[in-house]
């Protein structure tokens, strides 16, 4: 094939390529670290903030010890345990249900208001007022019923309109429940002499319910009576929530509640812990471009450091945790179970309390993970190195494209020479 026929831009493009190719292959192979390094650590800031909020969890909010609460009839009350609740049995005998107040307001089939006058409504000492003559023309009940929910200035009453049998009734009922919380009404009449008829709803108003504290005692013998204004029994048993549901009658049994620690959800939590750090450790171990890296080696044996200490004079070997021969932190469920049925206070001290295991390995992760932390330089130092091969690769992209176009301009020109030689020594044929 003679070199006439030869394309320059074909043959300047395979000259070109192959004087870049060192250079191209060494810059895909620092963007590719780089950028596996960013995925990495993003990775791992994942997995740190994880085991973080899981460890605040148990701090914090109190969520490693549990105890399971029952009681004798769920229909008369059900019961919410934490962990800081004390073990124990209990006898609680319910009189009453706390009750909102609920009044009934009758009204002729027509509805119709007054165009003037003042609803006055009061709620355990604060009171408000709907003005009639700031309703629609023509006003009804659901009118009214709708300006007592929307007021600004509502105290506690929400109202309702029911029929029946060509009756209207006009209902209002406490938020809240409680004896403190009764309704009281009164009407101020306007000029419209039509203003007796909610007059004397009001004077003939008809109790639904009455405003009624729940009361209940607790225990047998010398038991103690209580009243509360909610149904809802908060720390009447520290650790303890009780709902009340039904009231019990005179000669019914006291209702039984017991209060055990529950080790079975104990266990469960933290296994759940050791897994979460056996996978973050898991993590760093099985990644190339971590197990390299000095400050994720670094996060490792922080974390690893933690467990040789001692808490409360004790090893955390005392307790069912330690590692195996393979690094593997393992919970012995033996050991943990007889540890926390010995003394789940000093458990809990070893674990979650100020200078446990779990708040030095908060102490030790905090620094890596805030906002502006370490682990965010990192990943920013890690960008910048990212950018840095991008704008290698640009200049030369930009250098190969003028090598490139010498040799379009060098083969051209050859091409040239060598079709006027041809063509000279053709004339000699």
């Amino acid at each position: 094939m003679a070199f006439s026929s030869i394309d320059p831009a074909t043959l300047a493009s395979q000259y070109t390529q192959i004087e870049r190719a060192s250079k191209d292959e060494v810059l895909k192979a620092q963007q590719t670290r780089f950028t596996g390094l960013l995925n990495s650590y993003t990775k791992l800031q994942t997995s740190l903030t994880s085991l973080n909020d899981l460890l605040t969890s148990f701090v914090k909010d109190k969520e490693l010890l549990s105890n399971s609460g029952t009681v004798s009839d769920e229909t008369a009350l059900t019961l919410s345990v934490d962990g800081t609740a004390a073990s124990g049995n209990y006898e609680i005998f319910v009189e009453k249900l706390a009750q909102q107040h609920q009044l009934s307001l009758a009204f002729g089939s027509t509805e119709t208001l007054p165009t003037d006058g003042q609803f006055e409504l009061t709620v355990a000492g604060e009171s408000f007022a709907v003005d009639l003559s700031t309703l629609p023309a023509g006003a009804k009940l659901s009118d009214l019923a709708t300006a007592i929910n929307k007021a600004a200035d509502n105290s506690g009453v929400q109202a309702t309109v029911m029929r029946s049998n060509g009756q209207a009734y006009l209902v209002l009922t406490s938020e809240d429940s409680g004896a403190a919380n009764s309704i009281s009404m009164n009407f101020v009449p306007g000029a419209d002499s039509s203003g007796a008829d909610i007059a004397g709803a009001v004077a003939g108003a008809t109790t639904l319910k009455s405003a009624q504290d729940a009361v209940f005692r607790i225990g047998s013998d010398n038991a103690i009576s209580l009243t509360s204004a909610s149904n809802t029994l908060e720390n009447v048993i520290s650790g303890v929530t009780i709902e009340l549901k039904k009231a019990q009658q005179p000669g019914d049994s006291p209702l039984q509640i017991s209060i055990a620690q529950d080790s079975t959800a104990v266990q469960e939590k933290l296994q759940q812990f050791v897994d979460s750090y056996n996978s973050l450790i898991k993590q760093i171990n099985s990644d190339s471009s971590l197990k390299s890296d000095s400050m994720a080696r670094t996060i490792s044996s922080h974390l690893r450091g933690s467990f040789q200490q001692m808490f409360q004079g004790r090893p955390l070997s005392s307790i069912g945790l330690e590692f195996d021969r393979s690094g593997v932190l393992k919970l012995d469920k033996e050991d943990f179970a007889e540890a926390l049925a010995k003394d789940p206070l000093k458990l809990e001290q070893i674990l979650v309390e100020d200078n446990g295991l779990f708040d030095q390995l908060q102490s030790r992760i905090e620094p890596y993970i805030k906002r502006s932390g370490l682990l965010k330089s990192k990943q920013q130092s890690i960008q910048g190195s990212i950018d840095l091969v991008a704008t290698r690769q640009k200049r030369h992209d930009s250098s190969m494209e003028q090598v490139y176009q010498r040799y379009v301009a060098q083969f051209t020109q050859m091409q040239v020479t060598i079709a006027q030689l041809e063509s000279s020594m053709s004339q000699f044929g």
